[in-house]
């Protein structure tokens, strides 16, 4: 096949293959840092609702209490 098409259109196809095959591995090194980022949002997200269910806990104890200064003042 190679020996009917010109040298020009070999040498366009071969740059076109090159370019696709680094499109792909690009494509594949942006995936895995897309789940990295996805496992990482998730624990932060876990961590977040821990912090929030800790607040909502001592919330529920009772008021806050009063900011007065101190007696010395």
């Amino acid at each position: 096949m190679s020996d009917e098409l010109p040298d020009p259109l070999i040498e366009r196809i071969d740059a076109l293959e090159t370019h696709i095959a680094h499109q792909d591995q690009m494509l594949q090194e942006l995936s895995d840092v897309m789940n990295d980022q996805r496992a990482e949002f998730d624990l932060i997200k876990a961590r977040l609702n821990q912090f929030l269910d800790r607040i909502h806990a001592v919330e529920a104890q009772g008021p806050a209490p009063e900011n007065r200064p101190p007696p010395h003042w």
